[in-house]
């Protein structure tokens, strides 16, 4: 099985079509299988791209360290050091909510490694109040994943998330570190002036698209204002869990990387 090791951290990768390359990076408690292969976003796009899927650290068949200062920027890091490992200079990047989280700051760092960005089931905040919200909600997060038993977690979306996770035959402390060490990491890279200024600079292709129902907290459509011709799409009825196998999804994804990649030949 085709692995590629990160300063000590085995990360699990597979390789799927021919054609320019899109860099595949799947949510939170998911891994390759779940988020692409059983959502038919592989039979959907293999045909057409290089399909490069990986298991991101602390998720399926890559390592688990579970100390917070393994995750944070590392994720992001695992990224480009795949690219290399593969002589992949520049490619589109497919993100879907951690996925997306990581593409998103791989966008604002490292811009010229990427083709195109997309963001799924991601949403933007720059609200003060918001931010803080989100970062107490990380927190709960973090806390019910190291309970010893789900009966201990109380937080209704703190233990949706461990029920998923437990579902999908994970390693909780893993996660919880996932969690812990973006808490760590990000909330010092830059301020909600600072990434507004770096959004209005990005001159790659970004699309953003979720669920009509998306419940994280933001505006959906805050990137797409911000970063010059970005566009976005909402996916009416389906909410953060049930759009990733929306075949509207599907296509208008197939029909934005079609347009980045083809647009030479128009």
């Amino acid at each position: 099985m085709p692995y590629f090791n990160n300063d000590g951290i085995k990360i699990y990768y597979e390789i799927e079509g021919e054609g320019p390359p899109v860099v595949m990076i799947h949510g939170f408690t998911g891994n390759l299988e779940i988020s692409w292969k059983e959502t038919n976003w592989v039979k959907t796009l293999k045909d057409s791209y290089q399909l490069i899927l990986l298991d991101c650290r602390g998720h399926g068949r890559s390592d688990k360290p579970h100390d917070d200062s393994s995750y944070g920027q590392k994720m992001s890091d695992d990224i480009k050091k795949l690219m290399k490992h593969l002589s992949i200079e520049k490619a589109n990047l497919f993100g879907y909510s951690m996925g997306a989280y990581i593409t998103y700051h791989l966008l604002l760092t490292n811009p010229e490694i990427i083709i195109s960005a997309i963001l799924g089931g991601f949403v933007l905040t720059l609200n003060e109040k918001e931010i803080a919200k989100d970062h107490k909600t990380a927190q709960q997060i973090v806390e019910a994943f190291r309970a010893e038993s789900i009966d201990q977690v109380k937080k209704p979306m703190a233990r949706a998330f461990r029920m998923i996770a437990e579902s999908r035959d994970n390693d909780l402390l893993a996660l919880a570190a996932v969690q812990a060490g973006d808490l760590k990491y990000y909330p010092e890279t830059m301020t909600p002036a600072q990434i507004r200024g770096s959004l209005k600079k990005i001159n790659v292709p970004v699309m953003t698209v979720v669920g009509s129902s998306e419940v994280l907290l933001g505006d959906k459509t805050l990137v797409a204002q911000i970063v010059p011709d970005a566009c976005h799409f909402q996916i009416q009825g389906q909410d953060h869990l049930t759009v990733t196998s929306d075949p509207k999804f599907h296509m208008v994804v197939k029909a934005f990387l079609d347009f980045v990649n083809n647009k030479k030949d128009g």
